[in-house]
């Protein structure tokens, strides 16, 4: 949902997703908003376990640059 254009009344909503400005906006106006989940995508096994293993390397790295920031 996008945040183009006013809103007078409020309203109960429901959406994968709002942008930042219709947010804004709808919330002004007193409306109640729910992000509904998105649908996962279906990957091969094989893809899933690389981008498993991608995701634990970069939050190692994370943390490790985290913790060399704050120790210094």
């Amino acid at each position: 949902i996008l945040g183009d254009g006013e809103l007078k009344v409020k309203l109960n909503l429901k959406a994968r997703a709002f942008s930042a400005s219709a947010k804004e906006k709808l919330e002004a106006a007193g409306c109640s908003l729910t992000v509904l989940p998105g649908r996962k995508k279906w990957v091969k096994p094989s893809v899933a376990k690389n981008l498993a293993r991608a995701e634990e390397y970069f939050a190692k790295k994370r943390a490790a640059s985290s913790s060399d920031s704050t120790s210094a």
